[in-house]
């Protein structure tokens, strides 16, 4: 048997040493986009009383239809969070109206951690917690969407938005309005 020792300027020694380069560089790379892109950061979902107002495609409300939160990408009910009045055995109801009413009494930080991107664009580390609705009523199909859609407001500024008062531990507190039209399909 023949021990093969690669040449100095050999196609292998090449090969390995394009290999060793190529891994730096992308290993500096990802230190430099963490180190230029690292961030610590803090979130939560405000306070309000959110409305939602429910039709059909004549405009007529619709009663009886129901609200549920499901913890992000599953079908896992979410109940007290991030909707306070969201709870197993008492559902989010529209009234003859068709309107349904959930509350979130505190609003402030309630979450948070670190990211980054690597590379600059592919995002790293933690994320806020994701929440999806879907409203569903007899006769009609249902309607999912992204929590962040209640949260929605058209007004800029606190102080020109709509308000409503709660008690809340035997004080009574402001919330701001947040209300949307939905049309549900046939």
């Amino acid at each position: 048997m023949k021990l093969v020792v690669p040449q100095l300027g050999s196609p292998m020694n090449r090969r390995w040493k394009s290999v060793a380069i190529a891994v730096a560089v992308i290993g500096f790379l990802a230190v430099a986009s963490y180190y230029t892109t690292s961030h610590d950061w803090d979130g939560g979902f405000p306070s309000g009383e959110f409305r939602v107002n429910l039709h059909d495609q004549d405009g007529k409300p619709i009663e009886g239809a129901s609200l549920r939160v499901y913890r992000g990408g599953t079908h896992d009910l979410a109940f007290k969070y991030p909707l306070d009045n969201h709870l197993a055995g008492q559902e989010l109801v529209s009234d003859e109206n068709g309107r349904i009413t959930a509350v979130r009494k505190r609003g402030g930080l309630q979450f948070g951690g670190h990211g980054w991107f690597l590379f600059w664009i592919i995002p790293m580390g933690a994320k806020a917690p994701a929440y999806d609705c879907a409203i569903t009523a007899a006769g009609f199909k249902p309607l999912k969407f992204e929590i962040r859609r209640l949260f929605e407001s058209p007004y800029k500024y606190y102080e020109n938005s709509p308000k409503t008062k709660l008690k809340l531990d035997a004080k009574e507190i402001e919330l701001k309005i947040y209300e949307h039209d939905f049309t549900l399909e046939r």
